[in-house]
Parts: structure tokens; C-alpha cells; sequence
């Protein structure tokens, strides 16, 4: 009987041995396991707040902001936890690195996010004479995430903005004073002129928004390239002249065979082969043009219309083009001026052509570009140009037929190209806008006719380039070289050949519109005008509206182009269990 005594009391002690060692096991079996689980779910949401953080560029001095964005992303993987963390540090670090990206060293910009935190967690198993958890676990990890901007940023931008007459819809006309010369003055024309003032302000960082503390600003050049139907430059070395204006042709016209062969007219001359300035031609009438009995009397008796109101020359004949050679002359030419606008070809009553006060500037013209000394000479000159010159309406006699006008945006995407070709930095992103007021005209609608009855269509140019290789070649050639469109009281993936969805080169996503109308506000917006002699730009005010609605579209249109640096985010690029 005492043996058997001894025997229970020796099984209790082991019993109670055992019982502590298995609940001792049971405890760290199954909280062990709920712990090491929470730090993972833990590290999870710290690397999801890092990233967080890193997206928003989340800065210093809202700490408190930041740590309750940690505390609410941790609490949504860990439910079980308290509501506060009794542990919360963010480590904020920035400066700049060398990466290789796409196999070139680049120096970048980064924004670096380290956030380490703890939760605090009731245990199940907490046994007062077992080993175990304490009544309360704090669980530990951390995460960090980096957000970096390749330094370059954009190079340059390319503005094609549009001076014609489509500008001049709901426009005004005044006389100067004493004369019986017109000058029209559109509300659209000061809008596209705002939108130009905005870009090259982004040189100097600074916008017309005031309310934006930070505008990222543009490292390259601003480039302007405005058309009507054709381009306008000026240039020192011809003819001895100097500053001579020039309105300039970039499409390739067919050779005197191609003629013949394709369209069988018959001429000793491809019309791109005429030199419009020898002198035997450049002083003609437009009646002695008319009766030449050689390649230039079958090209201006083709394109003059008599069957309207009035006369109209317009020599590019869409059916002269030879689209492909037009595309693969973007690389090989230098000089684009078709013919001085001192001529007579530009002296025609009826013409068509360059009838704005306007010029190209290009990225490297050493008077006008946005180095920062420079950019209130550059605004001025934008700030002075016009949809139509007086001296074309005085000779026209008939200046109302030209509101509405014709266009051919094609010209000012073409000569930007070949500037961006010649001059721009292929290495660094770059963006092209281009400012529309309407689409190409003449069109079928216009109803206006070539002297054999056929209607002059240019609205299926701008497309039929994209169809001949332009979009392949800017993909191909030109990788860098992002693409935008703002309409002015007309959205861009309405016009034929612009975006994608109509045929062109410019994805639908990077368009943007504007209502003149309502981003004036002003008396001077339709039918009448104020300060009638001022130049165009100062007739009319905008509204916040109106300067928040432009500074919002650049900075989209930047954004498309890369402007703002090439963003590329990089997520737990720290092992977060490495110290």
C-alpha cells in the first residue's frame, strides 16, 4: 500500500511535467504560428503603406498624416490588433542615384519611404504557471519602398498651333483706324496664344495659375510652329535680303513623270519641280498665269476657282501629293521654304496662302527661345501674331469671305517633325501639341471646286499621310517623341486623321478641349471687340476658369509628353527583414 502511495504520487509529478511541457508546446504550436503569421501580415501591410507613401510623395512635414495612413492600412491586414500602434517610426530619405535603366546609366531623382511599426495583440494562451505568451504580444516588421524620376524630364516641346481663319470662327471685325483695312481679332486665337504663353512659361517653372505651388518646369526649349495653310519663316540669305519671309511648303509633290503616268496631265513639270521664284514667273499676274500654255498655266488654271462669290488659288491639289516621299523627306531636308512671300505667287488677290502675320521658331533660334533672359521677348512675339494679314484682305476687297478660312495642320506637324528631326534630343523625352481650332479645309462641305468641277477635299491629307508610314515612322523613328492635341471649341478625336479612333497618329487618351466661350467670359468673346487696334492677346481676360482649365490641359499635355520626369515606381526594393 505505500509502495502503490509512492508509485501515485511519482505519476502525479510526471502527469503535471507533462501537462506543463504540452501546453507549453500547444501554446507556442498554435499562438507561435498566429504570431509569426501577424508578422508576415505585418510586413505585408507596411510594404503596402510604404508604397502608399511613395505614390503620393508623401512629405515630411505630414508625418501625422502619413503614420495615420500607415495605422489605418495596418489595421485592415491585422483586425485583431489594438486600434493604435504602440510602435510607429517613418523614415523619409531623398537625393539622387545612378541607375541603369534599359541599359543606360541614368541619374535619377528618388524619394525613399522606410516604415517600421509594431501591433499589439491580446493572446489566447496567456497561463499564469505554464510557460507562455504574455497577456499582451507586441509584433514587429518593417518595410521601405522607393520612388524614382529619371532627371531629364522633357527635352523640348513642339507647338503646332493653328493661325488660320477656322480660328476666327465667331470672330469680330474692326477697321484700323482711318483705313479701310480689317483686322480680326478671335477670342480662339487669344486662347491658343494663352496655351503658348503657359508652355513657355514652364521654362522658368512658374505658371498663369497662381494657386499651384509647384509646376514642374520644362528643361528643353518651346518651339512654335504655327500654319494657316501653309507655314511662315524668315530667312537671312536669300537674294542678299536679310529677315526675308518665306512661306514655307512640306509636302513632295510628284515629278513630271509621275504626273503624266498617274494623274496623265500632260505637263513638262512635276509641280514641285516649278521654281515659283525665277523671275520669269514670280512677277505674273494671275491672269498672265492663267493663259501660260506650260506646266504652270495647267496648275493654276486647275486649282482657280470661278464658281463662287469670288476667285480662289489654292496650288496644293491633294491629287499632286506623293505622300510616302513626303514622309521619308521628314529626315533628309534642310531647307523647307517653298517660296518667298515677296513674290507675286503670294501677291495673287485670291490666294490662299500664308496670309497671317506668324512665324516659325524653331528650338535653336538664337533670338527667340526660353532661356530665361529671353522669355518676355519670346511672349511678346507670340503675343503679336495673327490669323490673317491686312495687306491680303485689302487686296482681296472682300474680307468677309475670309472668316472661316482654310487650314492644313498637316504643314505645322510636318515642319515640327523635321525640327525635332534636325535639332531635337533623341535621348530625352519629348512632347509635340498641337493647338487645333477646326479640322484641314477646304473640305466637301465648303463646296468649293477646282476649275474642272471636282471638289477640293485637304481634309483626307493629314490621314492619308498617316496611311503612308507617319504614325509607323514616329513610333519607329522617333520612340521619345510623345504626342497631344487641345481643341479649341472643337474635340480632337472628332477630326479626321488626328487621333487613332479618325485615322491618325495621337491616342484619343492625350486630347483635351477648350470652350473659348467659357474660358474668356468676356464681352469681346463673340461679335465685339474691344481695344480693336491692340494686338491679339490683349482684347480679352480670362477667367480662374479659364487659367485653371489651361494650366490644367499643358500639364496634361506634359504629362504626356513626360515633362514631369519618367516615373518609375519601384516597391520593396529592400528586403524587409534585412537591416
Amino acid at each position: 500500500m505505500h509502495s502503490f502511495k509512492r508509485q501515485s504520487g511519482v505519476a502525479a509529478i510526471w502527469f503535471v511535467l507533462i501537462f506543463i511541457a504540452l501546453a507549453s508546446l500547444t501554446a507556442l504550436g498554435v499562438e507561435g504560428a498566429r504570431y509569426l503569421n501577424n508578422k508576415a501580415r505585418l510586413g505585408d501591410a507596411l510594404e503596402t503603406a510604404s508604397l502608399l507613401l511613395a505614390a503620393q510623395e508623401a512629405k515630411e512635414g505630414d508625418d501625422v498624416k502619413n503614420q495615420a495612413l500607415v495605422t489605418k492600412v495596418a489595421r485592415s491586414y491585422l483586425p485583431d490588433a489594438e486600434s493604435t500602434l504602440p510602435e510607429l517610426k517613418i523614415y523619409y530619405k531623398s537625393g539622387e542615384e545612378q541607375v541603369t535603366i534599359d541599359k543606360k546609366e541614368h541619374t535619377v531623382e528618388y524619394l525613399q519611404y522606410k516604415v517600421a511599426a509594431s501591433t499589439e495583440h491580446d493572446s489566447w494562451m496567456d497561463m499564469v504557471s505554464v510557460p507562455s505568451f504574455d497577456e499582451t504580444q507586441n509584433i514587429s516588421n518593417f518595410a521601405a519602398a522607393k520612388k524614382i524620376a529619371i532627371k531629364s524630364g522633357v527635352s523640348d516641346a513642339f507647338l503646332v498651333m493653328d493661325h488660320s481663319l477656322n480660328m476666327n470662327s465667331n470672330t469680330c471685325q474692326i477697321k484700323y483706324p482711318g483705313s479701310n483695312i480689317y483686322k480680326h481679332q478671335t477670342a480662339k486665337l487669344f486662347i491658343a496664344h494663352q496655351l503658348a504663353h503657359e508652355f513657355i512659361n514652364r521654362k522658368q517653372g512658374i505658371s498663369v495659375d497662381k494657386s499651384k505651388e509647384d509646376v514642374e518646369p520644362i528643361e528643353g526649349n518651346v518651339a512654335v510652329f504655327p500654319f494657316d495653310t501653309r507655314t511662315s519663316n524668315y530667312s537671312n540669305d536669300q537674294s542678299g535680303s536679310r529677315n526675308l519671309p518665306l512661306c514655307q511648303n512640306h509636302l513632295d509633290f510628284y515629278s513630271e513623270s509621275e504626273e503624266n503616268r498617274i494623274n496623265g496631265t500632260g505637263v513638262d513639270k512635276g509641280f514641285g519641280e516649278i521654281d515659283w521664284n525665277h523671275q520669269d514667273i514670280k512677277w505674273l499676274t494671275m491672269g498672265e498665269a492663267l493663259n501660260r500654255k506650260d506646266a504652270i498655266g495647267t496648275y493654276v488654271n486647275e486649282t482657280y476657282n470661278l464658281q463662287g462669290t469670288m476667285g480662289q488659288w489654292l496650288p496644293d491639289a491633294e491629287k499632286h501629293i506623293d505622300y510616302r516621299d513626303t514622309v521619308n523627306s521628314i529626315a533628309r531636308r534642310n531647307s523647307l521654304a517653298d517660296t518667298s512671300r515677296e513674290s507675286n505667287l503670294m501677291a495673287f488677290p485670291d490666294n490662299r496662302l500664308c496670309r497671317g502675320n506668324f512665324m516659325t521658331v524653331s528650338i535653336t533660334n538664337p533670338k527667340f527661345n526660353t532661356e530665361k533672359n529671353k522669355v518676355s521677348g519670346y511672349l511678346g512675339l507670340i503675343n503679336s501674331f495673327t490669323s490673317n494679314s491686312p495687306i491680303t484682305q485689302s487686296s482681296a476687297h472682300q474680307p468677309g469671305s475670309y472668316i472661316g478660312g482654310w487650314s492644313a495642320s498637316y504643314q505645322g506637324i510636318l515642319q515640327a517633325l523635321n525640327d525635332y528631326h534636325h535639332h531635337g534630343d533623341k535621348e530625352k523625352q519629348s512632347t509635340m501639341v498641337v493647338i487645333l481650332g477646326g479640322g484641314d479645309r477646304p473640305n466637301l462641305s465648303d463646296d468649293v471646286r477646282y476649275k474642272n468641277g471636282e471638289v477640293i477635299d485637304h481634309s483626307n491629307i493629314l490621314q492619308k499621310l498617316s496611311e503612308h508610314g507617319l504614325c509607323e515612322k514616329i513610333k519607329n523613328d522617333y520612340p521619345k517623341l510623345n504626342l497631344f492635341a487641345i481643341g479649341i471649341d472643337v474635340d480632337p478625336k472628332r477630326l479626321k486623321g488626328v487621333t487613332k479612333s479618325m485615322g491618325g497618329c495621337i491616342d484619343d487618351a492625350n486630347t483635351s478641349m477648350i470652350d473659348h466661350k467659357a474660358a474668356t467670359g468676356t464681352t469681346g468673346s463673340t461679335d465685339i471687340c474691344w481695344g480693336g487696334t491692340s494686338p491679339v492677346g490683349t482684347d480679352f481676360s480670362l477667367t480662374g476658369y479659364g487659367i485653371s482649365t489651361i494650366s490644367a490641359i499643358v500639364s496634361a499635355g506634359l504629362n504626356a509628353g513626360g515633362a514631369a520626369g519618367k516615373k518609375e515606381e519601384i516597391g520593396s526594393i529592400h528586403d524587409r527583414r534585412a537591416k
